[in-house]
């Protein structure tokens, strides 16, 4: 295969290697390089548009890439139809069939194959049992509720003991407190069975919570790809700041630097950051909200109040900003004596703060 060493693909479980997807002849995808090792949970994360279900759909074999490879536990599967690559799929709205029970949907794979009707009572008992769903194997998946039909959705996907399991969006479509509950449940369902798994999903505490390692994607394109604990303390990016939770953000330029911090000049006051700017550079800089604190500290900038937010479990302050700056300093419990309006001074660590040079 050109372009990749037979080392490569020993290392891989999963790679993706130079694809690259037109629509009308619009490029929405450019030399794409996706790899992933066997065990890992990875998620794609990103905005409506940004390639992720496309990136997913050409590895299921549903969508034709026009370059590229695609090898799967060393076995190319490019040319492969979707019916012969042994990846399951779970979509957003699960594709269950609604005059079908549910042991007869989560058989259906198995149907599909060729197995025997006789032969498919134990391992669709067994996938059931892996959702808990056993006890409604005889109802209509029509009388189930959105929970129970994404657990039917999961077992016909595992019954066939999948290569890779793929799900698109699997939660969107349940209720925040439920969705959190299968998060947590899947996760550990695949754990214990050593599956391989994408998500997609454009929800970030999602991918935080489910994932081992999460590809930003932004325009067609990683913007980066690395552990849940990297891309929020160290994002590589402004784009992956600003998606991947949120920060405080100032638009600024470098106005001196001694080879190992920069100071940055912004609108609420001077910021030192790590690294070495020219003078004269056009930069972002931040800090994770809960990483400052009001009073001074390494880095202090001034800003009055525009809300204070009491949200229980934390309390979130919001500063007065222009433009597409945004101050914002993150609290733990219920604080008073905080008003909108009032000025207030928030300071951090200079080891924490986040620089990127800005886009052009």
């Amino acid at each position: 295969m050109a372009g990749m060493t037979q080392q490569a693909q020993e290392r891989h479980y999963l790679d993706v290697w130079g694809v690259a997807k037109s629509f009308r002849g619009t490029r929405v995808m450019s030399e794409m390089n996706f790899r992933m090792d066997r065990g890992e949970l990875v998620s794609l994360l990103g905005p409506s548009g940004c390639g992720k279900t496309t990136l997913l759909r050409i590895i299921a074999g549903l969508m034709e890439a026009d370059q590229g490879d695609v090898v799967l536990g060393g076995r190319n599967i490019t040319r492969l139809p979707a019916h012969r690559r042994n990846i399951s799929v779970v979509f957003q709205n699960y594709a269950l069939f609604p005059h079908l029970t549910v042991a007869e949907n989560v058989a259906f794979g198995l149907r599909a194959r060729g197995t025997a009707k006789s032969a498919c009572a134990g391992p669709v008992e067994e996938a059931l049992k892996l959702v808990r769903m056993e006890a409604f194997a005889g109802r209509p998946v029509s009388a189930l509720s959105g929970g129970q039909q994404q657990r039917v959705a999961v077992a016909r996907a595992l019954v066939v003991q999948p290569d890779l399991l793929l799900l698109d969006e699997p939660f969107s479509a349940l209720d925040r407190k439920l969705r959190e509950t299968m998060q947590v449940e899947l996760k550990a369902l695949l754990r214990d069975r050593g599956i391989t798994a994408i998500f997609v999903t454009h929800d970030q505490e999602e991918a935080m919570g489910v994932s081992d390692r999460i590809a930003v994607m932004n325009a067609g394109r990683i913007e980066q790809f690395a552990d849940p604990s990297t891309l929020y303390s160290r994002p590589a990016t402004p784009f992956v700041m600003d998606f991947v939770g949120l920060s405080t953000r100032l638009s600024g330029t470098v106005t001196h630097s001694d080879g190992h911090v920069s100071i940055v000049g912004t609108d609420h006051g001077e910021v030192t950051a790590p690294g070495a700017y020219p003078p004269g550079t056009p930069v972002q800089v931040g800090v994770r909200p809960e990483l400052a604190a009001p009073g001074p500290g390494e880095n202090t900038i001034s800003v009055r109040l525009a809300d204070v937010m009491v949200l229980g479990s934390k309390t979130v302050l919001h500063g007065a900003v222009h433009g597409e700056d945004r101050v914002m300093c993150e609290l733990p419990g219920i604080r008073t004596g905080l008003h909108r309006g009032e000025p207030v001074q928030l300071g951090w660590a200079v080891a924490d703060t986040l620089i990127h040079e800005a886009a052009p």
